[in-house]
């Protein structure tokens, strides 16, 4: 498991350095001005980072996305979220 977090937060980091660099400007804004979201967020709008292989799913796993997905509807959205704030001591 500690090898999987690893690999997944090189990968983060190698992305996120490549973002910084092949990243278009916006007209008005220069690319160092945007934050690592936007930096992000502006990777996957272009879709240069997207892999060249095809990713497919098998039947069995693209059947369990769907059902999870539709029982995702079975329970109505709250209006507030209640929630208790941490306190320290």
């Amino acid at each position: 498991m500690k090898r999987l977090i690893i690999l997944m937060l090189s990968g983060f980091l190698s992305m996120h350095y490549a973002m910084a660099e092949d990243m278009p400007s916006p007209p008005s804004t220069p690319a160092r001005a945007l934050s690592p979201t936007q930096q992000w967020l502006e990777l996957q709008r272009s879709n240069k980072a997207a892999s060249t292989q095809a990713q497919p799913m098998s039947g069995e796993v693209m059947d369990r996305v769907h059902k999870r997905y539709l029982k995702s509807f079975e329970k109505p959205i709250p209006e507030y979220y209640e929630h208790e704030m941490p306190t320290t001591r």
